[in-house]
């Protein structure tokens, strides 16, 4: 009987001294990243058998287990990995943000200032002062397109060297968990589960979810882990590695490629994985960001400082600089970007231009050839905004111009207007060649008697101007005026317009002093110069077209190129280029607010499915003292049992002594 009671007070020495030994692990581990607490799992010892009844034997120490939900820890894994694809991309949104948003940078107070420059020339056209103020306003506007042309260029190396370290990590972690499921297989052999690697798989799995959104299965050969698009990262001992390349379609980016098992790296083409794939995580965040916001917004930008570059010019082109000369572009602007696609067969090259750059189309395109027909596909959205089954036509807001052949399956990748940014600059540092003047000047004639007065005249593109004079006389009894050079037309604007072909037999256009005459000169030798007429003039009385005497020095059309201002060139004719600007700046901004309130949204739940997974897994200093007082009593009470067998047995051999 003390031989038993001895055996049952050692079982349970032994259990109270696993009990303490565990509850020491646990206090030791606290602060050990993925460690999950252990217990240890006891059972009642065989009992033997005898006349009066099955004797107990003690207690048997079963297993150590590790106190783990599989439910929590995948919930937790998936909430990471939302999380740090939404970190990730407030974090970058965030930079682009103080970017656009900094006072002292802002193009569009830049955009105002030269406009202000340009009212200043206007009003003295003839001070060189004010014109090469005029050019310094230019060229800092200038600068500050160019600096946040750098500023996109300089995050987008970023987000490509992260995408790199990033895939790094990932396939460091594959590796690590595939060479984890092969030990924990073997081990797991012997009968025990080896705690302290399964908690080094599942915190390499933890931080895996945080670079990429993953999925795990559980099976006989450890944990498989897959991606969110169904390819495998882990199976068994075996992992499958990202890698990066240069985008076949933007050569400025790298891309993600899937490339197989790690042990056959090098020996198959990686498969490229589009941004358009939701990988989630950090990687995802990233791929996002730069698909998301990073180039439309480079693009609108872009598109901006080219309406501006092309309205400025274009008004420019249409005046006379201070030396007389007809005047010519102040700007220049990077042109359409295209690359072509890595993978094209074929041997053709693609050229591009804005059919309206005042109003350009912005965002990235693909234009690709099935073999009959070209598709022009918005790669923002996906959608198809032209089909043709050839370049004749402009599609999509775009002429396009084709040497050699595309062969079926062949695309470019077209940027109308991210190149802007880094392209624009000024033609000269002159304020000589700002064309402030009109080259036209309209008058009436000094002797004429009636009330009538007529605009100075302005042209349109494309005008001509004869050298000499051009007298128009008007009749009051025929109520029509005479003296428009023969082949011309002359459009009368109304609703409808009204136009009237002027021959030898037919040279007088209708005037009604009542309602006056706003008409433009199309022709050979007069074209595209309009003029307005009001009031009554006397019978008799001229008005006169002429080149401008004044050079570039009567400042009307630097008075058109300040008025752009107001022009509503952009978003269909609804908006200014400064509208444009505060649009693209809120846009932004708004993006920044919405990722912002997401990810903290998501920060916070992975901080409840945290508190409600450490409930189980993690450990409670104040239950381990508990735990620890009660295996101590434990351990002395099992102590006092073997004393009282050891008593016992000493009272036997007294009998026989």
């Amino acid at each position: 009987m003390s031989s038993n009671l001895f055996s049952i007070g050692l079982s349970g020495l032994n259990a109270a001294q696993w009990g303490l030994t565990t509850t020491g692990q646990n206090i030791s581990n606290q602060a050990t990243p993925g460690y999950s607490v252990e217990r240890p799992v006891y059972s009642e010892s065989s009992g033997q058998y005898t006349g009066s009844g099955y004797l107990g034997s003690g207690v048997s120490t079963t297993t150590i287990q590790r106190q783990y939900s599989q439910y929590l820890t995948t919930e937790l894994n998936n909430a990471q990995s939302q999380s740090g694809s939404l970190n990730t991309y407030y974090n970058l949104i965030a930079q682009l943000n103080n970017m656009v948003g900094n006072p002292t940078s802002g193009i569009s107070s830049a955009i105002t200032s030269y406009f202000t420059g340009m009212q200043n020339v206007a009003n003295d056209a003839s001070n060189p002062a004010m014109r090469q103020s005029a050019i310094s306003t230019a060229q800092s506007l200038a600068d500050q397109i160019n600096a946040a042309g750098d500023q996109y260029d300089q995050l987008r190396t970023s987000v490509n060297t992260q995408i790199g370290d990033t895939v790094k990590q990932i396939n460091t972690y594959s590796a690590q968990i595939a060479q984890l499921n092969s030990q924990i297989q073997s081990l797991s052999a012997q009968g025990q589960p080896p705690n302290q690697l399964l908690d080094q798989r599942d915190l390499a799995v933890s931080n895996l979810s945080q670079l990429v959104g993953v999925q795990v299965v559980q099976g006989d050969s450890g944990y498989s882990v897959f991606m969110g698009n169904g390819q495998p990262l882990v199976v068994a001992d075996k992992s499958f590695n990202l890698t990066t390349v240069t985008s076949p379609s933007d050569p400025t980016e790298t891309a993600v490629a899937y490339a197989g098992l790690a042990s056959q790296a090098g020996t198959t083409t990686p498969q490229i994985l589009p941004d358009s794939v939701q990988l989630g995580g950090q990687i995802g965040g990233l791929m996002t960001f730069r698909s998301q916001t990073l180039d439309p917004a480079e693009a609108q930008l872009g598109a901006i400082a080219t309406s501006f570059a092309a309205q400025v010019n274009a008004q420019n082109s249409l005046g006379i600089d201070l030396n007389g000369n007809k005047g010519g572009a102040l700007f220049t602007v990077g042109n359409p970007t295209i690359f072509a696609n890595l993978k094209n067969t074929g041997g053709a090259t693609l050229g591009a231009s804005l059919s309206n750059p005042s109003q350009p189309v912005s965002g990235d395109y693909t234009l690709s050839y099935d073999g009959s027909n070209y598709t022009l596909t918005n790669r923002d959205t996906g959608q198809v905004v032209g089909q043709a089954a050839n370049l004749t036509n402009p599609i999509g807001g775009m002429q396009f111009s084709l040497s050699g052949t595309m062969n079926p399956g062949d695309s470019f990748t077209v940027e109308p207007t991210r190149g802007a940014l880094n392209g624009f600059g000024l033609t000269t540092s002159d304020g000589a060649a700002i064309a402030a003047s009109s080259p036209v000047l309209v008058s009436k004639g000094s002797s004429n008697t009636g009330t009538s007065t007529v605009t100075q005249g302005t042209v349109s593109a494309g005008y001509t101007l004869p050298n000499t004079t051009t007298t128009l006389t008007y009749d009051s009894t025929t109520g029509s005026i005479s003296g428009f050079p023969v082949g011309s037309t002359v459009t009368i604007d109304g609703t409808p317009p009204t136009s009237y072909n002027i021959t030898a037999a037919t040279p007088n256009v209708p005037y009604n002093p009542a309602m006056g005459a706003s008409m433009t000169i199309t022709g050979s030798t007069i074209n595209n110069v309009s003029l307005q007429i009001t009031g009554s003039p006397a019978n008799g009385d001229t008005f006169t077209i002429a080149p401008n005497p004044a050079g570039g020095k009567d400042g009307r059309n630097a008075q058109s190129i300040s008025n752009l201002v107001t022009a509503k060139s952009m978003g269909n004719g609804t908006l200014t280029l400064t509208d444009s600007y505060a649009n693209y700046v809120n846009d932004i901004g708004n993006q920044t607010n919405q990722i912002q309130a997401s990810s903290k949204s998501q920060t916070s739940l992975v901080t409840q499915i945290t508190t409600a997974q450490q409930s189980i897994s993690g450990v409670n200093i104040n239950e381990e003292a508990a735990n620890l007082l009660q295996y101590q009593q434990l351990y002395q009470a099992n102590s006092k049992v073997i004393q009282t067998a050891q008593t016992l047995f000493q009272t036997i051999l007294g009998i026989f002594n």
